[in-house]
C-alpha cells in the first residue's frame, strides 16, 4: 500500500527503471537507443568509479552485465548528485575522445535532469548527512496562520471574543464537583462497574470527552443562567429522572429538563452558530450524565444486556426522551451542509506529499542566509517533518501519532519498524481487534533513517520525560490539540489552506478514487486506516456530485452504436374488388 501512496527509489536501478518507463511511454515508436547508450553511460563510464571493474571487450558479457546491475542495485539514490563528476574521473583515466564524452555525459545528464523534476528527488537525497547540513529553504512568507487567523466559517463567535470560551476555568471547579467529575470519569471507564451499568466501558478519551463537555454545559448555566458556582452539580444538567415514586413516567419532570436542554441548544445555535453535530455532542453527554445519575433506578440487570445489542436504561423516561432527541438531531446532521468552506481548507494529495518534501528540507542546521540555526528549531522541524512524512504512508488518526510510544504501539524488529494496536488504542479497535487480536503496520523502509536520527540525534534535544515518540519543546508529552496546532500551522505557511489533521484521510481516499484506484486497492487503503469501505464511501470521499459521475458519462459517450436489424418485409396482398362491383 504504501507504494501506491509515495515511491521514492532507493538505488540508482530504481531511478533508471523509473526513467525507462517514461521514456518508452513517451517515446513510442523510438527504437530505445537511447536507453543503450544512457546504459553505457552507466555501466563502461560511471561505474567503474564504483570499483566496477572496466570492461576487458567492446562489448559487455553477460557476467560483466549482471555485476554492473547489481552495483546499480547497491548505490543510494542521492549518489546522482556526483555521476556526472565521477565520469569525468572516468573519462580521463580511460583517455577518452571528446566526442564519446560528450555523447555519454549528454545522456546521464538527461536522466539527472529528468530525475530533479520528479517529485521524490528531494525526499531521496535528502537522506545524505552531506545535504541536511546544507541551508534551508527561506523559511517566512507573508503567511502566518497566528497572525493572519484565516476564517474558514461565518460564526459570530471565534477564538478572538472575549466570551469564545465559556466552559468552567479550573479555579471555578470547588473539590465536591470536582470529585463528582471523577466518580462520573470512572462510572464510564471502569471495566468491572457498578452491577447496574447496563453498557460496555468507554475507552478514557470518549469518556473524558462528555466530562468536557458537562463542563461546558455547567460554565453554561453559570455565566447565562446565573447559577452560583457553590450551587452547581451534575444534577443540574439532568435534574430528573422522569420517573415517580411509584416508577410511573412524570411528564411535567420530563418536561422541566427537555425545556432546560432546548434553551442550550437554542443557545449554541443563534449565539455560537454551531452545526448540527455540535448539539448532537451536548446531547450526548447529557445521556451519558443521566446514566450515571439514574443508573440504579433502572430494574433491568447489567449481566443481561453487557455484550448483546439490547439499549440499556429503557425503563428511565428521560434518559429515551434524550435518545429520542438524538434522533431527531441526527436528521439534520446528514442533511445540513458544512458550516466551513472547504476550498479555503482542502488540500489535494498530491500537495499533501509537497508539503511534507519542503518540511524535510527545511531540517537543515543553517538558515538561508547561512546563519546557524537553534537545535531546538532544527529538532522541531525534524519532528514535523518525520510527522508529514509518515501520514504520507500511514494516513491514521493523530490519536495513533500522540499514543506513539516505544516498546508499546512503537516495535523495531529485525531492523523493521512496526505499529501495533490492542482493541483499546485506537477508534474502531472492538471491531477490527477481536479474541485478543493486534493490528499490525509495518512501515516502509523510506521512513527508517528519519526514525533513527529523530531518536538518537534531535528527539534528547528536547528533554523529554515520557516514551513517547513525539514531544512537545517543553519534555511534555505531545497533546493532540498541540499536534493539530503545529499541523494546520505548517499546513497554511506552505499552501494558504487551512487543511487539518482530520482531513488526511479524505486527502488521500478522493485522490485515489479520482484516480480510478482498483476496488482491491480502495479495500487495502480501507483495512489499513480500520474502517469499512462503506465508511470510507459515506464520510472520506469527499468527490462532488459530478466527479462521481463523470466516469460513467465519459464511458457512455465512448460506447459505439451498434447496428439495426434489417427491416422485415411484409408479404404483398393482392386484394380484390370484383364481388364489391358486382354488388
Amino acid at each position: 500500500m504504501s507504494k501506491l501512496i509515495n515511491t521514492v527509489p532507493q538505488s540508482w536501478a530504481e531511478v533508471y527503471s523509473l526513467y525507462e518507463q517514461d521514456f518508452k511511454a513517451k517515446n513510442l515508436k523510438a527504437k530505445n537507443q537511447g536507453l543503450a547508450l544512457l546504459r553505457t553511460a552507466f555501466f563502461r563510464y560511471t561505474l567503474p568509479k564504483y570499483n566496477l571493474p572496466f570492461p576487458k571487450g567492446k562489448k559487455l558479457t553477460l557476467v560483466e552485465l549482471n555485476a554492473a546491475w547489481q552495483l546499480m542495485k547497491q548505490i543510494p539514490t542521492h549518489e546522482l548528485k556526483n555521476a556526472l563528476s565521477y565520469q569525468d574521473q572516468v573519462f580521463s583515466a580511460l583517455k577518452c575522445k571528446l566526442s564519446i564524452g560528450r555523447t555519454y555525459r549528454m545522456h546521464l545528464t538527461k536522466l539527472i535532469l529528468w530525475s530533479q523534476q520528479q517529485s521524490w528527488w528531494n525526499w531521496a537525497v535528502i537522506v545524505s548527512e552531506k545535504d541536511r547540513e546544507k541551508r534551508c529553504p527561506k523559511m517566512r512568507n507573508t503567511r502566518s496562520f497566528s497572525k493572519d487567523k484565516p476564517r474558514v466559517t461565518k460564526r459570530l463567535i471565534n477564538r478572538g471574543c472575549p466570551n469564545f470560551q465559556y466552559t468552567l476555568k479550573p479555579e471555578e471547579i470547588s473539590p465536591d464537583l470536582q470529585q463528582e467529575f471523577d466518580l462520573f470519569l470512572k462510572f464510564q471507564t471502569a471495566l468491572v462497574g457498578n452491577r447496574n451499568r447496563q453498557d460496555q466501558a468507554l475507552r478514557p478519551v470518549s469518556a473524558m470527552a462528555h466530562v468536557t463537555a458537562a463542563k461546558r454545559q455547567l460554565g453554561w448555566l453559570h455565566r447565562y443562567q446565573g447559577i452560583p458556582l457553590d450551587e452547581l452539580n451534575l444534577k443540574k444538567l439532568v435534574a430528573y429522572s422522569g420517573l415517580t415514586p411509584e416508577g410511573k413516567p412524570d411528564e411535567a419532570e420530563i418536561k422541566a429538563v427537555v425545556e432546560l436542554v432546548d434553551s442550550h441548544l437554542e443557545w449554541l445555535r443563534e449565539a455560537r452558530g454551531v452545526s448540527p453535530n455540535t448539539e448532537l455532542k451536548a446531547v450526548e453527554c447529557l445521556v451519558a450524565v443521566a446514566k450515571f445519575l439514574y443508573h440504579k433506578a433502572s430494574k433491568q440487570r447489567s449481566r443481561h444486556l453487557v455484550g448483546g445489542k439490547q439499549v440499556g436504561y429503557k425503563d428511565i423516561p428521560i434518559i429515551e426522551e434524550l435518545r429520542l432527541l438524538e434522533s431527531e438531531i441526527m436528521v439534520r446532521v446528514h442533511q445540513s451542509p458544512r458550516c466551513s468552506d472547504e476550498s479555503k481548507k482542502w488540500l489535494d494529495w498530491p500537495v499533501f506529499l509537497a508539503c511534507g518534501r519542503r518540511l524535510v528540507e527545511e531540517c537543515g542546521e543553517r538558515s538561508a542566509c547561512g546563519k546557524k540555526r537553534p537545535l531546538k528549531a532544527i529538532a522541531q522541524s525534524y519532528q514535523m517533518a518525520v510527522i508529514f512524512m509518515l501520514l504520507s504512508v500511514f494516513p491514521d488518526r493523530g490519536r495513533t501519532l500522540t499514543e506513539l510510544e516505544l516498546g508499546r504501539t512503537l516495535f523495531k524488529r529485525d531492523d523493521k519498524w512496526f505499529v501495533e494496536h490492542n482493541a483499546g488504542d485506537f477508534k474502531t479497535g472492538d471491531s477490527f481487534c477481536k479474541n485478543g487480536q493486534k493490528r499490525v503496520i509495518e512501515l516502509p523502509e523510506s521512513l527508517y533513517p528519519f526514525f533513527t536520527e529523530w531518536l538518537e540525534k534531535w528527539r534528547p534535544i528536547f528533554n523529554p520525560k515520557h516514551g513517547y515518540f513525539f514531544t512537545k519543546a517543553n519534555g511534555h508529552p505531545l497533546s493532540t490539540s498541540a499536534l493539530s496546532n503545529y499541523f494546520r500551522s505548517r499546513s497554511y505557511r506552505l499552501t494558504g489552506q487551512v487543511f487539518t489533521l482530520h482531513m488526511v484521510r479524505d486527502s488521500i481516499v478522493t485522490h485515489l478514487k479520482l484516480s480510478g484506484a482498483q476496488d482491491i486497492v480502495l479495500a487495502a487503503l480501507a483495512e489499513l486506516m480500520a474502517h469499512s469501505q462503506k465508511t470510507q464511501a459515506q464520510i472520506y470521499d469527499r468527490r462532488t456530485p459530478s466527479q462521481k459521475v463523470a466516469p460513467a458519462l465519459q464511458a457512455l459517450q465512448s460506447l459505439s452504436a451498434g447496428i439495426l436489424p434489417e427491416p422485415i418485409v411484409e408479404p404483398l396482398v393482392v386484394v380484390s374488388f370484383e364481388n364489391d362491383a358486382e354488388t
